[in-house]
């Protein structure tokens, strides 16, 4: 009798959803999995550095410079061997790294250790709640994976609902931080993480690898991909430089410079991330009013120029209403961004775009996360911030060179 009840149930189960609507769906439960776990190691990881371990601000800097050196290459080769040997073995292991690193930094204080946790762990990636942040390194295939489970006409609007509901996990995650402690927070992290992973067992790979052995050209980047994939990677380039610099600071900046508490801070980036996930909602309806290019660069600017006044804020409440635009308009042109890049790039390269744009991007940050530790450690606070501002303005000259006559950016 149960047996037959359960086979009833599959039948139905099968018939309401597709084997791609069940694949999406699965990304993002795995997806929002991992998010919530970065949504409060992001800033717990910070602070349990600086206000636990007592580690200066340059040795936090180190420490996130380790990481932010280390998931590029690994996006790179995640991206690159998803492509090549299969992206769902590939995510699979990748997102073994996060809980390992967080089972690290609950078992040792040694400073090396801790140091290879950030790397595995991609600990202090610029990006936050959006756009990318702890454990960043799996997005490539996440990407890719989603893209060959929908079409063209609904693709940012898939991407929009995957980044809404990762930024919402991500936003509750943060919440956390206010009610529990560092050392409960890691460990359900570990458990959260775990499952991201128990998830992705059950998704069904739709691409064939067998396609790209039996065409002898395929090894060979068609000229559309080399210029697509050149001009993402160096929008990524720009994009990383200014969020490196501050980004994985906002804890620790509210903290020692606006005087902050760890429940306040964990309150204004919870908020962030909601405000974030809502605007998501509203990016296919941008998109088709404005085009991908002019909601990018629109967005971008205004961003730029509100992160650029938090350091000039006379009170705490003021930097927060600011951080509070500032982010929700940074989360909205991603998934319009994501999606003209998986429709610009032919489906045997997505993965490998994809991971490029990010290594790219958070090579970058890594760069800038290391000068941003040292810039507000030497120099005033204002410093960061306007060479953040400016590196996001000449990102949005950047993709109006290489898009502004492409028909698919502009077409509304």
């Amino acid at each position: 009798m149960k047996q037959n009840i359960y086979n009833d149930i599959s039948k139905t189960y099968s018939v309401i959803m597709s084997q791609e609507t069940r694949n999406i769906v699965l990304l993002f439960i795995s997806r929002s999995l991992r998010s919530l776990t970065a949504g409060f190691v992001a800033i717990a990881i910070s602070l349990y550095f600086y206000d636990v371990l007592k580690l200066s601000l340059i040795l936090v800097g180190v420490l996130f410079t380790i990481g932010s050196f280390a998931t590029p290459l690994i996006s790179l080769l995640v991206g690159v061997l998803g492509d090549r040997y299969g992206r769902k073995l590939v995510l699979l292991i990748d997102l073994l790294t996060l809980p390992a690193a967080l089972l690290i930094v609950l078992y040792t204080k040694n400073f090396y250790a801790l140091a290879f946790a950030s790397a595995i762990g991609g600990f202090g990636v610029a990006g936050g709640l959006i756009g990318g942040g702890v454990g960043a390194s799996v997005g490539p295939v996440i990407t890719s994976m989603l893209a060959e489970n929908t079409n063209d006409q609904n693709i940012t609007f898939v991407y929009s609902l995957n980044s809404m509901i990762s930024t919402f996990a991500g936003a509750a995650g943060a919440l956390l931080v206010s009610f529990i402690s560092f050392i409960q927070l890691f460990w359900i992290g570990v458990i959260l993480s775990l499952l991201s992973a128990v998830v992705i067992v059950h998704v069904h790979e739709k691409y064939k690898l067998s396609k790209r052995h039996t065409n002898s050209n395929d090894s060979k980047v068609s000229e559309k991909d080399r210029r697509f994939i050149k001009a993402f990677a160096i929008t990524g380039l720009f994009n990383g430089l200014s969020m490196g610099l501050v980004t994985p600071y906002y804890p620790i900046i509210f903290h020692k410079f606006f005087y902050m508490t760890t429940a306040q801070i964990g309150y204004l980036m919870s908020a962030g991330g909601i405000l974030s996930g809502v605007a998501d909602v509203f990016t296919p309806y941008l998109t088709n009013r404005m085009g991908f290019l002019k909601l990018i660069m629109s967005t971008r600017i205004i961003s730029a120029t509100m992160m650029l006044l938090i350091p000039f804020s006379p009170t705490a409440y003021i930097a927060g209403l600011l951080y509070l635009v500032m982010t929700p308009l940074r989360a909205i042109s991603l998934p319009a961004q994501t999606a003209l890049q998986m429709s610009l790039i032919s489906e045997s390269r997505r993965a490998t775009s994809s991971g490029l744009n990010q290594a790219t991007r958070l090579l970058a940050s890594a760069i800038a996360t290391y000068s941003g530790g040292t810039l507000m450690t030497l120099g005033p606070l204002a410093l960061p911030f306007v060479i953040a501002a400016a590196f996001t303005y000449i990102n949005t000259g950047v993709y109006y060179y290489y898009f502004s006559d492409i028909p698919k950016a502009n077409s509304v």
